[in-house]
C-alpha cells in the first residue's frame, strides 16, 4: 500500500514541478517578445504606435499567465496538504525551496491591473 501511495505522490510531483518551471519561462518568453518590440521599434524609428495592438495582447497575456503561476502556486500547496493525508509528509519529491503557502495571495495592488 505505502509504494502505491509513494508512486501516486510522486507521479504527481513528476509533473507538477515542470509545469512550474513552464509557466515561469513563459512569462520570461513574453517579457522579452514586449522588450524586443519595444526596443525594435527604437530601432526601425518606428512611431510609438507601431505594433500596439500586439503590444496591449501579449500584456494581457502575460498578466494571465502570472495569474497562472499563482494557481499553480496553489495547487502546489494543495497537493503538499494531500500528501500529508496520504501519510507521506516525511518525503520530498524534489521541492527546491519551502512550499508555497496555501493562503498566499497576489498583492492587492496586482488585482486591478489589466
Amino acid at each position: 500500500m505505502l509504494n502505491e501511495r509513494l508512486a501516486f505522490a510522486k507521479g504527481v510531483a513528476d509533473e507538477l514541478f515542470p509545469a512550474e518551471a513552464d509557466v515561469d519561462s513563459a512569462i520570461v518568453h513574453a517579457s522579452r517578445l514586449a522588450i524586443a518590440l519595444i526596443e525594435g521599434r527604437k530601432t526601425a524609428k518606428q512611431p510609438i504606435t507601431m505594433g500596439q495592438d500586439g503590444l496591449a495582447l501579449m500584456s494581457r497575456a502575460t498578466l494571465k499567465l502570472v495569474e497562472a503561476r499563482g494557481e499553480i502556486g496553489a495547487a502546489h500547496a494543495a497537493f503538499r496538504t494531500a500528501q500529508n493525508e496520504l501519510g507521506l509528509r516525511a518525503v520530498s519529491f524534489g521541492d527546491y525551496w519551502e512550499c508555497p503557502d496555501k493562503t498566499a495571495e497576489l498583492p492587492e495592488r496586482f488585482a486591478n491591473v489589466a
